[in-house]
Formats: C-alpha cells, structure tokens, sequence
C-alpha cells in the first residue's frame, strides 16, 4: 500500500522531531524531511504545489514576525481545498479553536495528548475520514453550542460595533492587539467614540474584560462548524 504523505509545520524542534518519528514509524504514513518546516512561510509553496502531501501536522503559534498557523492554513486551503490540517496546539482558547475551525481545521488536538491519542487522530482523519477531536475539546464544543441556544437572537450589534470586534479578533490571533488609537485609525472614527462603542459592548455582551469581550463574540459569532 502506498504511504499517505504528512507535512509537519511547527517551530519547536522537539514536537517536529516527535511527531515525524511516530509518523514514520508506522506503515500507512511517511514524513519526509523536506515536508518538515519551522515556519510557515517556508512551507506554503510545498504545501501548495507538491500533490503527494495529504496531510499538514499544522501548529498554531509561530516564532514573532511570522504568520501564525491559521491564517497560513486559511490561505493554503483556499488553493488545495482537499488537504488534511490537524492543528497540534498548547491553545485551548475558544478563541483559538472556533478561529482553526472557520479557517478550515479538520482535526485539533493538544500537544500535551499521549502520543497513542496523536496517532490515532491522524488515522482517523486520513483513514477514515475523521474529524477527531481532543475530549476536553469536544466538551467545549457542546459547551459552545448549549450557550448558543440561549445567546442567540438576544444580542445585537451595531455595525460599528460589529467592525471594532471584528478588528479586534483579527489582532489578537495574528498576536498584534490594537489599541484605542489603532481601532480608531481603522475604523476612521474618534478615540472616544471607540471607547463609548467598547463600554456599549461590555454591557451588551456581559462582559467585564477585553478578552471576555472577544471570547463571547466570537462564541456567538459562530453558528456552525464549516467541515470540509
């Protein structure tokens, strides 16, 4: 049988080196070494043109002044809709997860999971046409979507509202949060209608906090999960 070929894109050594030694240790999958990146950047165009890879072992967090996992996998899948991402993370934010899934995740699960669990996510998602998930990660969804039942419908946004969180989120995952004067450059508004608009936000969302703000935005903002 042929062997389904893996990419692995993380920064650390220590979990590329991992994750390619239990890939090639077993008889459905092989991880060649140069299908083995640090950085996004690096491997985009592999990723892109190269048809043997099936399946991308994507991380979220980048070294700074890279693009992080998302966006990255968010561009490639645009061009190579048919590959496999199975994002390996520390993060358990919502924010993080409901943001992999949108972009198009088709599995996601902790780096901290034992090696057995890694291995067979990834048969599960290439073998058997998968969409694994971490337990505590599929407790959450449940979670989101119970909340969702009795969110929905009661919050409503203005559509100033709606871009200064839109913004927001976008800074916090590519890890470059705005400031006041930054939302206001972009939205082309005042600083202080900004910061009238964000305290008009907490107490609609019922929030006491910026990250408590996006979490539950992007919580109601997603509906649905997007599987491939």
């Amino acid at each position: 049988m042929e062997k389904i070929h893996v990419a692995i894109v993380e920064d650390l050594d220590d979990f590329r080196v991992r994750y390619s030694r239990l890939i090639n240790t077993t008889q459905s999958f092989v991880c060649l070494p140069e299908h083995q990146f640090s950085n996004c950047e690096d491997s985009t165009s592999t990723l892109v043109n190269d048809q043997r890879i099936k399946v991308v072992i994507q991380d979220i967090g980048m070294p700074k002044g890279h693009i992080n996992g998302i966006a990255s996998m968010q561009q490639i899948k645009h061009k190579r809709p048919e590959l496999l991402f199975m994002i390996a993370t520390v993060y358990v934010d919502d924010l993080y997860l409901f943001e992999a899934l949108c972009a198009g995740a088709d599995s996601y699960l902790l780096k901290t999971d034992p090696d057995a669990v890694f291995m067979q996510h990834l048969h599960d998602l290439a073998l058997e046409n998968g969409r694994p998930f971490s337990g505590a990660l599929m407790r959450r969804i449940l979670d989101v979507f119970r909340s969702q039942e009795s969110d929905s419908g009661k919050v409503k946004l203005s559509p100033i509202q709606s871009k200064i969180l839109e913004t927001m989120l976008e800074g916090e995952v590519n890890d470059t949060p705005y400031s006041y004067e930054e939302l206001a450059e972009i939205t082309r508004r005042d600083v202080k209608d900004i910061t009238r608009e964000i305290r008009t936000i907490y107490k609609t969302l019922h929030v006491n906090n910026r990250k408590e703000m996006i979490r539950k935005y992007q919580t109601l903002k997603v509906r649905f999960f997007g599987f491939n």
